[in-house]
């Protein structure tokens, strides 16, 4: 069986919400906002769940948006950020869909698998993700980290 596992940054992998005037600086169109910031928790934490779902044939995208009203030269310099940080943090993604803000996620992907799992920390964009049989969500928060949405995704396939 095919699955995939797309993760969401801002709130889910990357620490936006913690940035000191994030909203500001998205409104004024401010470059480096999606550099600033930290990741949730270390990627360390993820790379052993990581592994595990690799080795057993599972692939991983991520699924973003840009941010709310921004002009499209501004979602270009967000979009190359965005691709920066999941360079250096993800090297483990293999699909990456950077999208305007509101864009349902499921139309994001390119190449379906039998089960596709989203990680978000959104939980409308989870109800919106969810299917009776192909496409589950699971949403974070400050207490249940990608970390162990990824655990919770191995102990469901395996």
């Amino acid at each position: 069986m095919s699955i995939k596992i797309y993760f969401d940054l801002d709130g889910t992998l990357y620490n936006l919400y913690g940035i000191p005037n994030w909203l500001e600086m998205l409104q004024n169109e401010q470059e480096g906002v999606f550099l600033k910031g930290p990741a949730i928790e270390t990627i360390d934490k993820l790379i052993a769940p990581v592994h595990s779902l690799l080795d057993i044939g599972v692939q991983f995208g991520v699924i973003s948006w840009l941010p709310m009203q921004a002009s499209p030269e501004y979602e270009e310099i967000c979009r190359q950020e965005k691709l920066q940080w999941i360079e250096q943090n993800l090297p483990f993604v293999t699909e990456i869909a950077i999208t305007s803000y509101g864009i349902p996620k499921q139309n994001a992907i390119r190449k379906r698998a039998q089960k596709m799992y989203l990680i978000d920390d959104n939980a409308d964009v989870c109800r919106t993700w969810d299917t009776n049989k192909q496409r589950k969500s699971i949403c974070v928060n400050k207490d249940f980290k990608a970390s162990n949405a990824l655990v919770q995704v191995y102990s469901e396939i395996i």
